[in-house]
């Protein structure tokens, strides 16, 4: 009977082994790029494959709330606020009609688009945002994924169209 006993716990040490590896992969975190424009009026207004995917906010809508609130709440990354690990990486989806970025900034300020930047109370474009490299668009339906975080601290992330998009994200050890 010893021999039985003394395999299971054979196993069961390299079992906690393997749960502990510091080896083993970091997955990423996860962030959805949201938007709920209304592909009628924003490619009408805007130009054909503004909006990709049906949504429910006419372009009227999205100025109205956008000019009275500064922002434009279904226009979102969720979460908006985490905490990953260093060696961890963010992968983005755009689940969203409209193009969106996900840009690391130094400080949350404007974007790309000076119009969306009045109406959004963020008057100054960021840095990060006027040096964007083309390839940073990511279309309806694409993904996008950072680096890996290097330090821990904290890393903020906005949308370099849509400047109220904002995510806070804390990286520890």
């Amino acid at each position: 009977m010893l021999p039985r006993y003394a395999a299971a716990l054979s196993l069961l040490a390299l079992a906690a082994v393997a749960c502990s590896d510091s080896n083993s992969p970091i997955v990423d975190a996860r962030v959805s790029a949201q938007d709920q424009c209304d592909p009628s009026s924003f490619n009408a207004a805007l130009g054909s494959g503004t909006c990709t995917k049906q949504g429910t906010v006419t372009l009227t809508a999205f100025n109205n709330e956008l000019n009275s609130t500064h922002q434009v709440a279904s226009w979102q990354f969720v979460p908006n606020s985490f905490s990953i690990q260093v060696g961890q990486a963010i992968t983005v989806t755009n689940n969203g009609g409209e193009k969106h970025t996900f840009t690391e900034v130094a400080n949350f300020g404007g974007g790309i688009v000076p119009s969306l930047n009045s109406a959004s109370n963020n008057p100054m474009e960021t840095p990060e945002c006027a040096a964007l490299a083309a390839n940073a668009m990511i279309a309806s339906g694409a993904t996008f994924r950072t680096d890996a975080a290097m330090d821990a601290g904290v890393e903020h992330y906005q949308c370099c169209i849509h400047p109220w998009m904002r995510a806070t994200v804390t990286v520890t050890q």
